[in-house]
């Protein structure tokens, strides 16, 4: 409760200061100010500013009440009632109601030239009914327990923008009017984005009467503006300068170990792999299709050398989807010791004793230490014979091919967003998924899956959840490497009060 006291502040602004400015330095830009262009976390932590959701996943991953007060499923598993706040209003003074977030639902998996949208977020829902302006019942295709987890992350809308509203009339400020704490005042790609206080926010006037965020994707050019004064917040501090700014008096670190697990994706799917030849560069069949294969690559990676040597320790060494204390995590499955004579026998017994070539594909400035550690599992990967290349893309252009299949073995970071491990395992795993980009199928998992979305009985679900993940990890489906440790600094008369989902908003950040 206390947490959940302290995050309440910050979001209310309860501070006599509002008239300072905040200069945020980001690591990653935001793709788009529409809010429902691509389901991203650098996208999230700017829609929070300016739009506003029906409910809020507050900094310890639980839900809170955000535009609507009151929510909750009825004796039918499949209808769900919210209740909004009374005297809505978007920026523009225009009232919001229900027919803004039936609006929203329906836009969401509909945005005119987006690479992504929020489609996942409702896919599950088949109906919306309006009972009146503040009182909204959803119905879903199925029992739906994170359906209000899933509401966080979708921004509702002005419905007079029309269902022919484009993302770069967002972009230019033309419908980037929402509900939010903040106001858009400018954005410039690759620049900057200037916001300013929305008064009428339900929540009370924020604390800050200026926020600037600056993109600043090179990790040495974040530092050295928090050093220089020119920012007043960082994100993904650098890893080796933790100690520094540690034991320096003019800043202040927030940490927590994030939600966030990196793994690789592993094409299990064509006969002719992309990107893989023998040692002499022949074409050859893919490899990754036999299981021993897969075993003995996730046997060679070292994955507690990973935490110590390119994440510097600030990260937890992982062969599952969620971490510990989510649910679905299955104690059990404990990150497997390399064993490189054992992954060298699998290797000649599934007819590769030479090893082969493969190209991995990673991005270079989305996750922390992202191609540094690409690099190191190439050369784990090295010891028992299989040659990598790094091709390492900035996020901007990488995750467009990802979703098409152009990649044999991307490593991708998935933030779980909801605390549980059903999303991630359906989005990533489930047989069709778009973002099984591995497009490995199972139909034991598909079936444990099929019975955890639509199971009631949270105990049951949660066993359903940890079956399809010891399913998945038996038969390598993918290799998790680590969970993230999310860092933020600030200087001297700052806090940030830390997120377990690594997003950074200007109402986390309040005076000492």
């Amino acid at each position: 409760m206390r947490l959940y006291a302290l995050a309440l502040a910050l979001i209310l602004g309860t501070t006599s200061v509002q008239s300072q400015e905040l200069v945020i330095g980001m690591s990653t830009e935001t793709t788009s100010i529409d809010p429902h262009f691509a389901d991203l976390g650098p996208n999230h932590s700017v829609r929070q500013h300016i739009f506003d959701s029906l409910v809020h996943i507050g900094s310890d991953n639980r839900i809170e009440p955000g535009l609507a007060v009151e929510w909750g499923r009825s004796s039918d598993p499949l209808l769900w009632t919210f209740k909004l706040r009374p005297g809505l209003r978007f920026h523009d003074g225009t009232p919001l109601s229900g027919k803004d977030v039936e609006f929203s639902i329906a836009r969401a998996p509909n945005v005119p030239n987006a690479p992504s949208t929020l489609s996942r977020r409702v896919v599950d829902i088949a109906s919306v009914e309006m009972v009146d302006d503040a009182t909204l019942r959803i119905r879903t295709k199925t029992p739906t327990p994170l359906l209000p987890m899933n509401l966080a992350y979708l921004a509702i809308v002005s419905s007079k923008i029309g269902d022919k509203a484009l993302p770069e009339d967002f972009n230019n400020g033309k419908h980037a009017i929402g509900s939010g704490p903040y106001k858009l005042v400018e954005f410039r790609f690759g620049d900057r984005l200037v916001l300013a206080p929305n008064p009428d926010y339900w929540g009370g006037k924020p604390r800050w009467q200026k926020v600037t965020m600056k993109p600043l994707t090179n990790a040495r050019s974040r530092l050295a503006a928090l050093l220089a004064g020119d920012v007043d917040v960082i994100a993904d501090v650098p890893l080796t300068d933790v100690p520094r700014l540690k034991s320096d008096r003019r800043f202040t670190l927030a940490e927590i170990v994030s939600n966030r697990i990196i793994f690789w994706s592993l094409d299990v799917f064509r006969d002719q792999a992309l990107h893989i030849t023998d040692q002499a560069g022949k074409p050859i069949a893919n490899p990754l299709k036999d299981l021993r294969v897969r075993q003995a690559m996730s046997l060679a990676i070292d994955r507690q050398a990973i935490v110590e040597r390119v994440m510097d320790g600030m990260a937890i060494a992982a062969n599952q989807i969620v971490p510990e204390g989510f649910t679905g995590y299955v104690q059990d499955l404990q990150a497997p010791k390399p064993d490189l004579e054992q992954a060298r026998k699998l290797m000649a017994e599934a007819g590769y004793p030479e090893g082969f070539q493969i190209t991995f594909h990673t991005t270079n400035d989305r996750y922390v230490n992202d191609a540094r550690a690409a690099q190191t599992v190439a050369q784990m990967l090295a010891r028992i014979g299989i040659k990598g290349n790094v091709a390492a893309l900035p996020v901007a252009t990488y995750y467009g091919p990802a979703r098409n299949k152009e990649f044999t073995m991307p490593q991708i970071g998935w933030g779980n967003l909801t605390g549980d491990a059903e999303q991630v395992l359906r989005e990533s795993l489930v047989t069709g998924s778009a973002n099984n980009y591995g497009r490995w199928s199972n139909s034991e998992f598909d079936r444990l899956m099929g019975l955890a979305q639509r199971e009631i009985d949270l105990a049951k679900r949660e066993d359903y959840l940890r079956e399809a993940t010891r399913v998945a990890m038996k038969d390598v489906a993918l290799i998790p490497t680590h969970w993230q440790v999310n860092i933020w600094a600030s200087k001297k008369g700052l806090r940030y009060l830390p997120r377990i989902d690594e997003l950074t908003f200007a109402m986390n950040v309040a005076s000492e």
